[in-house]
């Protein structure tokens, strides 16, 4: 009887501990494809925080001396944005 209690006790354990660590772990290797960044927005300026911790904004320079600002969402990991 104290060989089964223990058993399963252990065997119980070991269930909690692997769904604690399932749920804690973070997907590797992300296959989300980034959008390119159209070159008619104009050179590039500069990056600045968005609104929220995954956000940024991309700022832009026209020909014609405007900025134009883009809001991106950053995905986990390091991000290419590639020029099209």
């Amino acid at each position: 009887m104290y060989k089964t209690f223990t058993r399963m006790t252990v065997y119980f354990a070991a269930l909690v501990l692997s769904g604690l660590a399932t749920a804690g772990c973070q997907k590797l290797g992300s296959t989300s494809q980034t959008l390119p960044v159209p070159a008619a927005l104009g050179d590039f300026v500069a990056v600045t925080p968005g609104d929220g911790q995954k956000q940024a904004v991309l700022w832009f320079k026209q020909p014609d001396q405007t900025i134009v600002a883009v809001r991106v969402t950053l995905p986990p990991g390091t991000t290419k944005f590639p020029r099209s």
